[in-house]
């Protein structure tokens, strides 16, 4: 095993999960994490421990939330060191409740948010699997908000 190819295959494995979002691909999700000793940190704000939680999850948002829209990746950072790496990276979603349904602290309207995913080399029962163990996904500040200290925000950093 090359570090170029536990690149890819952390990449593989981000792609897959942000792919499942989209129409809340239960198996294809399923696939990418390391089973009952996974940990989440939703947008929702709250806490997931293990797949099943997450699958649950899932099994109430699908046909009552959609996500028609994750921008590609902005700032992609990876770091590997032997069996762990991290990938943190930010992206534009818009999110979607069916008529009747709120989605508290979730704005209507396309807005930014910032991830980040803890991979290990296991896949939860001791195979030297590349799989995500945790996963962080938080809104950001808002497009013109001053950065303290240094007064620059994530619309003056795109210039």
């Amino acid at each position: 095993m090359s570090i170029e190819s536990d690149r890819a295959e952390i990449i593989r494995l981000h792609r897959l999960w942000w792919e499942s979002n989209f129409t809340f691909d239960i198996p294809k999700m399923r696939s990418v994490f390391a089973g009952e000793r996974y940990l989440q940190y939703n947008l929702n704000g709250h806490p997931y421990y293990g797949l099943e939680q997450k699958t649950r999850l899932w099994e109430a948002l699908k046909g009552n939330v959609a996500i028609p829209e994750i921008s590609g990746d902005i700032d992609v950072r990876i770091e590997i060191a032997g069996d762990m790496a991290w990938l943190a990276c930010e992206n534009i979603v818009r999110v979607e409740a069916r008529p009747g349904l709120d989605l508290p602290g979730i704005p209507k309207t396309p807005f930014r948010i910032r991830s980040t995913e803890v991979y290990q080399r296991d896949d939860g029962a001791g195979n030297p699997v590349w799989k995500m163990w945790h996963f962080h996904c938080s809104p950001t500040a808002a497009e013109n908000e001053p950065r303290v200290p240094f007064g620059d925000s994530f619309a003056s950093r795109r210039k």
